[in-house]
C-alpha cells in the first residue's frame, strides 16, 4: 500500500467527521427548544411569548404594542383586525382578573397563573387551563379552592355575546371506574360540570354555551412522557369567532330549567 493512500484516507475520515458534526449541530429539536423556553419564561415570570419558530410564532408583529399577557397566535389564522384586537383585550382582562384571585389563594395552594395559556386560532380565543386548576386526578368535581378562578373567568365571559365552548381533554392513560368507564366519560363530565356551574351561578344564556369531551384524541404534546401527558390533561374554554359562531347549530328555544348543583354559592369576593 502506497503512503499517500494512508494520508488520503485520514483526510477523508476527518472531512467526514467534520460534516457529520456540522449536520448534527444544525438540527434543532423544536419541541425541546419550545419546552425549554417555556420553562425559562415560567421561572423568570415572563408573560411575553418568545418566537420559537414559524410553527409557534408570537401573537404580535414587531410593530404591535404587546399586552402583558401570554398569547399565542396560530400562523394560518388571520382574523379580522377588530376581532383579533377584541380577543387580545379580552385575554388581558381575564388575565388581570385571574391574577387578582391568585394573589389571595396563596402560593402553597395555587400553581403559577402563567400556566394558563391564551391562544388565538381559527376558532377564536382559546383559554387553556391545566387540569390541576379545576380537578383532582380522575375526578370531575371542581376543586372548591379554585372556584374563585372559575368565577374570575365567568366575570369577563358573561359580558360578551360570543358562543362559548367548554372542552375537556385527558391524556392517554386509560381510566376504568364505575363512574368513568373511559376517558370519554371523564373529559365530557368535566366540561359539563363547568357549564352547569356557569349556568347556575352566572348570567349565561344556555343557548350560547356548550360542552364537549375529546378524551385523549386531541393531544397538544406527546403522551410518551409525563410532561406531555400533563399538558394534555386540560380544559379549553373556547370563545368562538363570529364565523365559527355562525356555524353553530340553532333551533327552537325550549324552556330550560337548570337542576340544582352541588356547589357552594361563591362569595362576593370571588365573583
Amino acid at each position: 500500500m502506497e503512503r499517500w493512500l494512508v494520508s488520503y484516507a485520514d483526510f477523508i475520515t476527518l472531512l467526514f467527521a467534520f460534516f457529520v458534526t456540522m449536520y448534527a449541530i444544525s438540527r434543532v429539536d423544536e419541541q425541546k427548544l419550545g419546552s425549554a423556553v417555556e420553562s425559562l419564561q415560567r421561572a423568570l415570570g415572563s408573560l411575553i411569548p418568545a418566537q420559537i419558530s414559524q410553527r409557534d410564532a408570537g401573537a404580535f408583529s414587531p410593530n404591535s404594542t404587546p399586552f402583558n399577557v401570554s398569547i399565542i397566535t396560530v400562523p394560518e389564522f388571520q382574523p379580522k383586525t377588530a376581532e383579533r384586537e377584541s380577543f387580545e383585550k379580552l385575554a388581558q382582562e381575564i388575565q388581570n382578573e385571574v391574577e387578582k384571585v391568585f394573589q389571595g389563594l396563596g402560593k402553597n395552594i395555587a400553581p403559577p397563573a402563567s400556566q394558563i395559556k391564551y391562544i388565538i386560532d381559527k376558532r377564536g380565543l382559546v383559554i387553556r387551563v391545566p387540569e390541576s386548576f379545576f380537578f383532582n386526578s380522575g375526578d370531575a368535581s371542581p376543586r372548591q379552592e379554585f372556584i374563585p378562578v372559575l368565577n374570575a373567568l365567568a366575570k369577563s365571559l358573561e359580558k360578551i355575546p360570543n358562543h362559548i365552548r367548554i372542552e375537556g381533554h385527558t391524556d392517554s392513560v386509560p381510566i376504568n371506574t364505575s363512574q368513568f368507564p373511559s376517558n370519554w366519560e371523564l373529559s365530557t363530565a368535566r366540561a359539563t360540570a363547568i357549564v352547569r356551574y356557569l349556568l347556575a351561578y352566572h348570567d349565561f344564556k344556555p343557548g350560547r354555551i356548550s360542552a364537549t369531551g375529546y378524551a385523549e384524541f386531541r393531544p397538544i404534546a406527546p403522551n410518551t412522557a409525563p410532561e406531555g401527558r400533563m399538558q394534555n390533561r386540560r380544559v379549553d374554554v373556547v370563545i368562538l369567532s363570529s364565523k365559527e359562531g355562525d356555524a353553530e347549530p340553532r333551533g327552537e328555544k325550549p324552556a330550560l330549567k337548570i337542576p340544582p348543583v352541588q356547589f357552594p354559592r361563591p362569595s362576593s369576593a370571588g365573583k
